[in-house]
């Protein structure tokens, strides 16, 4: 295989990150700086205008959860008409949680849960987050428990580094492809654009 092109990402929080390192590797695409964090859709939507028309030479991938809206939709608010040739909106169904519940085993075992109760169709849920964290109160490791959750059900103090160092190491993007049918989307789209890239030679 050839030398892996580069390319720069925004995404909507810090625990996409090791979810994005991951799938660029298994794509054959590369970071050219580190995840550019927005800490929250709001402030990712904002750059998106600007980041729709880079150039082939300069590519932009932006990471996105649908939040249950249609993604066609979605997708053409966010980005309109003016599309530059070196740029992808990857949106999740529903949110980015989806993708990584989708690797049953690898999740099960890492969080210490049992794969019989993780979701068959994780991109039909309605807050895949929830429903992570949900999982790992029920884990049979009391140290993922008080990481990963807060007595009220909000996200626990080593949630964050707990999904990056998954999805780093253990999250298997074939295997999760096989449940989320939006990350399957993204996998096929992301090798086009680095098939575009390579074909380019002042791409970066």
């Amino acid at each position: 295989m050839s030398p892996s092109p580069y390319v720069s990402v925004a995404v909507e929080g810090q625990s996409d990150t090791g979810m994005v390192e991951s799938l660029l590797n298994y794509v054959g695409l590369a970071l050219s700086r580190p995840c550019v964090v927005k800490r929250g859709a709001s402030n990712l939507d904002k750059m998106i205008p600007k980041l729709s028309r880079a150039p082939i030479e300069a590519p932009w991938i932006v990471f996105r959860d649908s939040d249950n809206r249609c993604p066609v939709e979605l997708k053409k608010e966010l980005i309109g008409s003016d599309r530059g040739n070196g740029f992808e909106l990857r949106l999740a169904c529903s949110m980015t949680e989806a993708w990584i519940l989708a690797d049953a085993n690898g999740f099960a075992k890492f969080f210490r849960v049992s794969r019989k109760k993780l979701p068959a169709a994780p991109d039909d849920l309605q807050h895949a987050k929830n429903e992570l964290l949900r999982l790992c109160q029920h884990s049979r490791s009391t140290t993922i428990q008080k990481e990963m959750v807060r007595a009220d059900g909000s996200t626990g103090p080593l949630y964050v580094n707990r999904v990056i160092n998954f999805c780093r190491g253990h999250w298997d993007v074939a295997r999760a492809c096989e449940r989320s049918p939006s990350l399957a989307r993204a996998v096929a789209r992301l090798t086009t654009m680095r098939a575009k890239l390579v074909s380019t030679p002042s791409a970066s």
